[in-house]
């Protein structure tokens, strides 16, 4: 019974120590008061019973607030769970303002993540309040001022909602939409170039059979962002369709604009953006960069800060001046600064247009080779490929079949571009139609010792081996 006694009051007195230390209240009642509602709203809302949890986890948020970032990580939940329960309207709004200042104490007590939390403050308020955009624009502008890459895709969605709401009002022109579209795109390009770092490591550890159990989370994790950003982005410039026509950039992106904003990166970083966006039809891919504001926002935007994009930019530039040599040096600058891998993969596609526009065909299979090896499935790189090859014929091998086999290789790469991008399948298909009749016939084959089925290895550069086919 003594024993007993000793051990209960030594685990009360390890419990108030504890609690003490870690700001679970001014006095041990309280501290043991938090602690013991700190557990019981943490089982709740393990258990999901968030609207249950509500109450033990306010005492802990009023008694305690600096115990523990659990008690704001699980807030929303509850808030949530309160507010969607309840009928009384006025009761409601003021679950729904208590929430706001819940974000607010948040910030205070454990700072660092302000533009996550303040977006989702907006996201929440939104949610709650969607006929009221213009405060929540305003906090969600807020947050991106802070930091654009803590603002979560989700949030970005509720963001450009109430965006497009305040332009249906007219507190917001066509230059604010494009202006609030271009921080949309930003946020997500901060964040895609992150995830796409993480996921070309990530798939090459778990093609090795090298990943780790949390190492494959992250990937299905990274995986499933990026694709959410894509639909949002894909989602938004559905809608923004009609203003996104050069004609109607053109009325923005114009020089009385560009003399307002000369210093103004931001400005021009969004006016470059929105110039050179590829437009992806039938017919291959189309930009507004003939726009005749776009060499100077270009050259502005390379003086100003000298980045992987400004690089590209006076590549894309340079192409159109015929200024060859040029574009191979900023497209080569761009990559060698740019940190996501898809848009490496891009510039290596552009690089190697140059060097097949040039002549230089075996620069312009490499090139294509390293758009590969930093994005797999690339269906622009593999297409590219076949083109280089196609160029080629007539070049490799001392007879006709030799000297045509290099269409064979042409056509696989075609058919590998639509294998790993289906979106490129009617652009393949017509890319293998004006190839097929230039690959050597069965009587021509037959000569040389070839027929159906047969493997070939062609030599030169090119070093690729083909099956025979008619």
């Amino acid at each position: 019974m003594i024993k007993r006694f000793f051990f209960a009051l030594f685990a009360l007195v390890t419990v108030v120590s504890t609690a003490q230390t870690k700001n679970w209240g001014d006095n041990a009642a309280d501290s043991i008061r938090c602690f013991e509602n700190y557990n019981n709203f943490g089982q709740l809302c393990n258990s999901k019973e968030y609207l249950q949890a509500y109450e033990p986890w306010m005492i802990v948020y009023t008694a305690c607030p600096q115990a523990s970032e659990v008690i704001y990580k699980f807030a929303p939940k509850i808030f949530d769970a309160k507010i969607t329960a309840e009928k009384d309207s006025a009761q409601k709004e003021a679950f729904i303002l208590a929430l706001m200042q819940m974000y607010d104490d948040w910030n205070t007590y454990y700072p660092g993540n302000e533009a996550k939390i303040i977006g989702q403050k907006a996201n929440d308020y939104y949610d709650f309040h969607p006929e009221d955009a213009v405060t929540a624009y305003a906090m969600f502008n807020a947050a991106l001022a802070l930091n654009p890459g803590d603002v979560q895709p989700l949030y970005l969605n509720n963001y450009f909602n109430s965006v497009i709401a305040l332009y249906k009002i007219d507190t917001l022109d066509s230059e604010g939409l494009l202006n609030a579209y271009g921080a949309v795109g930003e946020a997500i390009e901060i964040q895609t170039d992150d995830w796409n770092r993480q996921i070309t490591t990530l798939t090459e550890k778990d093609t090795l059979g090298t990943i780790s159990a949390r190492e494959k989370r992250v990937l299905d994790i990274n995986k499933r962002l990026l694709e959410q950003s894509t639909k949002l982005i894909t989602n938004i410039e559905r809608g923004l369709a009609p203003l996104l026509t050069c004609d109607r950039l053109g009325l923005i992106y114009n020089q009385e604009n560009f003399d307002k904003h000369i210093g103004d990166a931001a400005w021009m970083r969004r006016a470059e953006k929105m110039l050179s966006k590829e437009r992806v039809d039938t017919s291959g891919t189309s930009d507004c960069t003939d726009n005749a504001i776009y060499y100077q926002v270009a050259q502005s935007l390379y003086d100003l800060e000298p980045s992987a994009q400004a690089a590209r930019s006076m590549g894309v530039l340079s192409v159109k001046n015929e200024k060859y040599d040029d574009a191979i040096i900023y497209f080569t600058n761009a990559i060698e600064q740019e940190a996501d891998p898809i848009k490496k993969a891009k510039d290596y596609v552009r690089l190697a247009a140059i060097h097949l526009k040039t002549g230089s065909l075996s620069a312009a299979k490499s090139d294509c080779a390293n758009a590969i090896r930093q994005n797999e499935n690339s269906g622009e790189a593999y297409l590219m490929w076949a083109n280089v090859y196609a160029s080629a014929a007539g070049s490799c091998g001392s007879n006709v079949f030799e000297k045509n086999a290099v269409y064979w290789a042409a056509m696989d790469k075609a058919n590998r571009a639509k294998s790993v991008d289906p979106s490129l399948a009617g652009r393949a298909d017509r890319v293998i139609a004006k190839l097929r009749p230039g690959i050597p016939d069965k009587s021509i084959s037959f000569q040389f010792g070839f027929k159906e089925g047969d493997r070939y290895s062609i030599g030169c550069w090119i070093n690729e081996t083909v099956t025979v086919r008619f």
